[in-house]
């Protein structure tokens, strides 16, 4: 994207010190890989640090790039770990690419400790109907799947799931603001706030 709005910019004779400085300003795009870290107390009264990330990764090739950057190995204390994966995952309604739901299933459960099925935008079909998609695609029984239409309660449960040092990944909607619902409803929605709303909720 970036390289793109370089080329549009050279393209209109826009000088290129001009350009590196209003890249260098862009620090994040709203719903795009966006991190926010979480500090929950525990039942015993210690603090657990996870991260959230909200991303509007709705087709294979960019949900499995998203899962593929947030799995990577990091060094804790000298050793090499995996980072668990709690994954928020839904997909569109509207009779829509349906062929993706189970390709979607089948990522999810090659990079996710725990699924939980959601909402994302039903339209007219019936919400369980593509959950059960998206569920045929994952061939593992040792992956932990949950199917939970509410999408805030999607959310919450993965926020009480996670445990110190996880990544809850929720995808499918990044910064849009709405639900796209039956009969031309839209609910207002926004992933990130909901996380804060949630999180407030546990501390």
């Amino acid at each position: 994207n970036i390289f793109c709005a370089v080329a549009l910019g050279l393209s209109q004779h826009t000088a290129l010190g001009k350009i590196a400085r209003a890249v260098a300003r862009v620090n994040l795009i709203p719903g795009r890989m966006e991190f926010i870290p979480a500090f929950v107390k525990t039942s015993a009264g210690e603090q657990k640090e996870f991260t959230v990330v909200v991303d509007y990764a709705h087709t294979p090739d960019s949900l499995r790039k998203v899962y593929q950057t947030l799995r990577e190995p990091v060094t804790s204390n000298q050793l090499l770990q995996v980072r668990k994966l709690i994954c928020v995952l839904g997909s569109a309604g509207g009779g829509r690419d349906k062929w993706k739901r189970p390709e979607l299933g089948k990522i999810a459960a090659e990079f996710c400790s725990r699924v939980i099925l959601t909402n994302e935008d039903p339209y007219d079909e019936n919400p369980d109907q593509i959950l059960s998609d998206i569920k045929s695609g994952v061939t593992s029984n040792q992956l932990l799947v949950t199917s939970i239409p509410d999408r805030r309660e999607a959310i919450r449960m993965a926020l009480r799931q996670a445990q110190a040092g996880d990544i809850v990944v929720i995808t499918g909607k990044g910064a849009e603001p709405w639900i796209a619902g039956p009969r031309g409803t839209k609910i207002p929605w926004n992933d990130k706030e909901i996380v804060g709303e949630e999180l407030a909720r546990l501390k």
